[in-house]
C-alpha cells in the first residue's frame, strides 16, 4: 500500500518516501548530537530547531509513519515599481507553500477509504528527506532531488498508516559535491567551508534576512539580492545547471504599493488589493520583514543600474 501511494503521488507531481515513526529518535537524535558538539550557533539553534515534533501529535496519537514529499518549484520574480522604473526582484524556490495543502488533500482522499488519517508535522524536512533516500545533501546542506536537483519544497507529514519496513540511509554528501568548491568560492559570508560538512548557518545570509531586527555589522548591503533567501550558491552550482533558467512571474506592485510596503505601513491600512498580493506571496506573517529586505535590495538595484 505504501509503494502505491507513493506512486499515486508521483502522478500528481510529487515524489515521496514513506518511513516508520521510529525514526523520530533517529531524527532528534542526530539534530541533539550537532548541538553538543558545537555545530549550531545558540540563536540559529533557538530560532529554527526547537520547534521539531519528534512524537506523534495528540490528534494522531498512533501515527505509525512519517511521509516526507517534495514537490518542484521555480525562482519566482516579483516586480516593484520604484522612482520610475521597473525592479524584478527574485525569490528561491520553496518560498510558495500551496503544495502543502495540496498534497494533505491528496493524501486525506488516498487514507479515506481504508481509515487511515494524516496531519501535517513539522520535522527538520532537509534531514528526513536525505535519511528516507529521497534527496541528497549538497556541499551547501540544500537537499536536492534528483531531475529538480534543488528546485523543490518539502514538506511531511504524519499518516496513520503502519510502516513495518522501511530504507535509512547515513546523512551525507552527494558525489558530484566531493571534488567542487563553487559553492564555496561563490557564498560571500563564508557560510560555507571545506572544514566541516555542516554550513555554519548562523552566518547565512538566508538565516539574516529571515529573522527581525537590523541586519549584523559584518554583512555587506551589497550582498543582498533576493527578497527573502540567498540563490547564491545554488545559482553556481554545476547541479542545477538545466534548472536556472526557470522563473515564474508572480505578481506586480505599482509604485504607490511599493512606497506602502517601505513606509512600513501597517496592513490594516494598506488596500485590499495590495494586501491580496502579498497573500498570495505567503508573505503576511514577513510583512514586517518585507519592508527592510524590500529596501535593501531595491537600494542594490538602483546602484546596479547605474553602473552599467
Amino acid at each position: 500500500m505504501i509503494r502505491d501511494i507513493e506512486t499515486e503521488l508521483e502522478k500528481h507531481g510529487f515524489k515521496s518516501r514513506i518511513v516508520s515513526a521510529i525514526r523520530l529518535k533517529e531524527l532528534q537524535k542526530e539534530i541533539t548530537e550537532k548541538r553538543v558538539n558545537g555545530y549550531f550557533f545558540d540563536d540559529f539553534f533557538r530560532e529554527r530547531l526547537t520547534s521539531f515534533k519528534f512524537r506523534p501529535p495528540k490528534q494522531l496519537p498512533k501515527a505509525n509513519s512519517l511521509l516526507i514529499a517534495a514537490y518542484p518549484q521555480p525562482k519566482v520574480c516579483i516586480i516593484f515599481n520604484w522612482k520610475g522604473k521597473s525592479h524584478p526582484v527574485l525569490l528561491p524556490p520553496t518560498y510558495m507553500h500551496h503544495p502543502n495543502a495540496i498534497l494533505e488533500k491528496l493524501l486525506k482522499d488516498l487514507l479515506k477509504p481504508f481509515d487511515f488519517h494524516v496531519v501535517k508535522t513539522i520535522l527538520p524536512l532537509k534531514l528526513l528527506a536525505v535519511r528516507s533516500g529521497l534527496g541528497s545533501y549538497g556541499r551547501n546542506n540544500i537537499c536536492y532531488i534528483p531531475k529538480w536537483e534543488s528546485f523543490h519544497r518539502l514538506m511531511a507529514f504524519f499518516p496513520d498508516l503502519p510502516c513495518e519496513d522501511d530504507v535509512w540511509f547515513e546523512s551525507s554528501m552527494m558525489k558530484e559535491c566531493r571534488k567542487c568548491t563553487a559553492c564555496i568560492r561563490a557564498c560571500p559570508t563564508g557560510a560555507i567551508t571545506s572544514e566541516r560538512f555542516l554550513i555554519r548557518a548562523e552566518r547565512c545570509l538566508t538565516f539574516q534576512n529571515e529573522r527581525s531586527g537590523e541586519f549584523p555589522s559584518w554583512v555587506d548591503p551589497s550582498w543582498h539580492h533576493c527578497l527573502f533567501g540567498c540563490i547564491g550558491c545554488q545559482k553556481i552550482c554545476p547541479q542545477n545547471k538545466r534548472m536556472l533558467n526557470w522563473i515564474e512571474d508572480r505578481e506586480e506592485f505599482i509604485e504607490q504599493e511599493t512606497s506602502l510596503i517601505l513606509e512600513k505601513v501597517p496592513l490594516n491600512r494598506i488596500p485590499s488589493s495590495t494586501r491580496k498580493k502579498i497573500e498570495k506571496l505567503y508573505m503576511i506573517d514577513e510583512y514586517e520583514l518585507l519592508s527592510r529586505n524590500l529596501n535593501s535590495v531595491l537600494i542594490n538595484s538602483l546602484f546596479d543600474k547605474r553602473e552599467e
